[in-house]
């Protein structure tokens, strides 16, 4: 009975992080609907994936309230994107958008609670593997659903970024995923590779780059802290030192530095974006325009930036600019202290030399924080967002403690032989 209910809820995990993926249903269904009209089929999809994740927590609900407990400034952050439904010029949009919010997190709150990082990379990597390779049959097949006119690769994803947010998050789990076998080792480099190839046609530079970084950053800190044992506080400063001389290079000489990933200096026009965003913010500082409640037409502001853009914008491209915009000072302040308390615990987490996925929070972490520097993944309806909760709710020592004694856990390799 224990295998068939841990089966049960491994299909409900898998099958909604596939959802939250937003790939191959994105494609068909169009979930980025207009502010004024959603989609059935893709709400009604929503709803079921959901009630599911409910039924899979239901039994473990102290485990849940637990972790909502330990977790006050997620709590305060979600709490916040429904209450300002009260001030959003769209309310009902705002509500919706909410709602879809409020999935997306109780995912991260499942994984947390029922699955081992070890298992959850497991699942994510056989899911993101299955992806790619969809992905790939697409452009070979139907080259014309999955090619832009420019040529650039967007896969089963209605956008080239898209894919590439996917690319990001696949290659890191698929790095940090444990290889026990000469077989799992081969199926990593042919995942990695297939990555790589779908990476370098998709023209997609921002999961790129926070890749890039999460990898450096992570294999720095292991190499300082574990094998030359410097402190952290010396490993941070250094850190520190060198991305001040990075941003103090790019100031000076934004056009070279990025002629060298084949982007303007502008960043393929996002820091008009940014300049835009910034000017409407002090208007409603403290609380926001609402959560999503701001961009297409939902604001008259945005209709400002969209003629100045000569084109429809759809977020900010940048996870903390669309915080302040969306819940205002306060909902940064609650995100910053969330992220904070996540890599505190994900630094404590590293310490648990016995476990083959101890780097695995940090490195998620530092890509998560990098890729929302031009991209938005922070409080959306998105997997990302998902094991963003995950990772920092599971690295909690008081979590992690009592699922080590937990004994009805039953491994992904158990449910063979059930």
């Amino acid at each position: 009975m224990n295998g068939r209910r841990r089966l049960f809820e491994l299909m409900v995990l898998g099958g909604c992080a596939f959802i939250l993926s937003k790939a191959v249903l994105s494609y068909i269904l169009d979930p980025q609907e207009t502010p004024t009209a959603g989609n059935p089929a893709w709400r009604l999809i929503l709803a079921i994936s959901y009630i599911g994740l409910a039924l899979v927590l239901f039994p473990w609900y102290r485990e849940t309230l637990f972790v909502l407990r330990r977790n006050w400034s997620l709590v305060a952050m979600v709490l916040l994107a429904l209450l300002s439904s009260l001030w959003a010029q769209m309310p009902d949009l705002v509500l919706r958008k909410s709602i879809g919010l409020y999935g997306a997190t109780l995912l991260g709150i499942a994984l947390a609670v029922r699955t081992s990082f070890l298992d959850q990379l497991r699942v994510l990597s056989w899911l993101f593997r299955f992806i790619a390779v969809l992905s790939l049959g697409l452009v070979v097949l139907f080259p014309s659903l999955a090619v832009t006119e420019e040529g650039q690769w967007m896969g089963v994803f209605e956008h080239k970024n898209a894919m590439g947010s996917v690319l990001g998050l696949s290659a890191l789990v698929e790095w940090q995923r444990p290889a026990e076998s000469r077989g799992a080792k081969f199926l990593k480099i042919l995942a990695l590779s297939l990555y790589a190839v779908l990476f370098l046609h998709s023209d997609s530079v921002t999961p790129l780059i926070a890749l890039f970084g999460a990898v450096l950053l992570t294999e720095s800190y292991k190499f300082a802290t574990f094998r030359l044992r410097l402190p952290r506080y010396a490993f941070f400063t250094a850190i520190s030192i060198v991305v001040v001389a990075g941003l103090t290079f790019f100031l000076t000489n934004g056009d070279s530095a990025m002629g060298i990933v084949g982007r303007s200096s502008n960043l393929t026009g996002r820091t008009e974006i940014w300049s835009l965003t910034l000017s409407f913010i002090p208007q409603k500082v403290i609380l926001g325009y609402g959560y999503s409640g701001f961009w297409l037409g939902a604001s008259p502001e945005s209709f400002v930036i969209n003629r100045i853009m000569r084109g429809a914008v759809m977020y900010s491209h940048n996870g903390y600019l669309e915080q302040l915009l969306n819940l205002g000072i306060v909902g940064l302040a609650l995100t910053l202290t969330f992220l904070g308390i996540g890599m505190k615990r994900a630094l404590k987490f590293s310490e648990r030399r016995h476990s083959d996925t101890v780097l695995w929070p940090l490195a998620f972490l530092f890509y998560f924080i990098l890729h929302n520097t031009g991209e938005c993944t922070i409080m959306i309806q998105d997997l990302e967002w998902a094991v963003c909760i995950s990772c920092i709710a599971g690295a909690d020592p008081l979590l992690f403690s009592f699922s080590d004694q937990e004994e009805d856990l039953v491994p992904m390799e158990g449910l063979a032989s059930t």
